[in-house]
């Protein structure tokens, strides 16, 4: 870990925040790993983990934050929104993966050997119904007192809201995708 006149920065962070990523514009997952990459250029400890975003296709965020020492990816192959699924999903065994992968994520975090954690459209999940919000919010009160937590995704509740120390809503203002551009590897994935 990095450190600054012998203060490591992990004490100097202090008690962790609560971010929120949300809205309906491109940028929510980007500006969540922009932060892990702060954070792990300052010695800091980044779980990131990627609810919905299974399959065979890996962001380049994701393909360099894994080369990177201190970040941990979790990812779940056989979890994905069901607007990306060709065959069509199965909810139930769909809410099963999330409702697991949750229950991993909060014995990680609750381990204390993250100073970051970014949980990557947990937003969509809640939203959508495949998790209760109840959980989310118990688990923004108990985690470890000096862990940053992100939250990205749209639809984010307003329980969820109220408890964030910082909420930003990513919106739409003019998007490419209105003429017709389809995703551009480097650029949105």
């Amino acid at each position: 870990m990095f450190s600054g006149g012998g203060v490591s920065c992990r004490a100097m962070l202090g008690k962790g925040l609560v971010h929120v990523y949300t809205g309906f514009s491109k940028g929510k997952t980007t500006a969540a790993m922009g932060l892990a990459l702060r954070a792990m250029g300052q010695g800091l400890n980044v779980l990131v983990v990627q609810f919905l975003k299974g399959g065979d296709s890996v962001s380049g965020e994701i393909k360099m934050l894994s080369k990177i020492p201190g970040a941990e990816i979790i990812r779940f192959a056989d979890q994905r929104h069901p607007l990306f699924c060709k065959d069509g999903c199965d909810i139930d065994d769909l809410k099963k993966s999330i409702r697991g992968g949750f229950s991993l994520v909060k014995e990680k975090i609750m381990s204390g050997e993250y100073d970051m954690a970014i949980l990557d459209e947990i937003n969509n999940c809640v939203k959508e119904g495949w998790l209760d919000v109840d959980d989310v919010a118990l688990l923004i009160k108990e985690r470890p007192d000096t862990l940053e937590l992100v939250l990205t995704g749209r639809g984010c509740p307003k329980e969820i809201i109220e408890l964030a120390d910082y909420v930003t809503d990513m919106t739409v203002i003019k998007h490419p995708a209105e003429n017709g551009v389809r995703a551009r590897r480097g650029i949105e994935f």
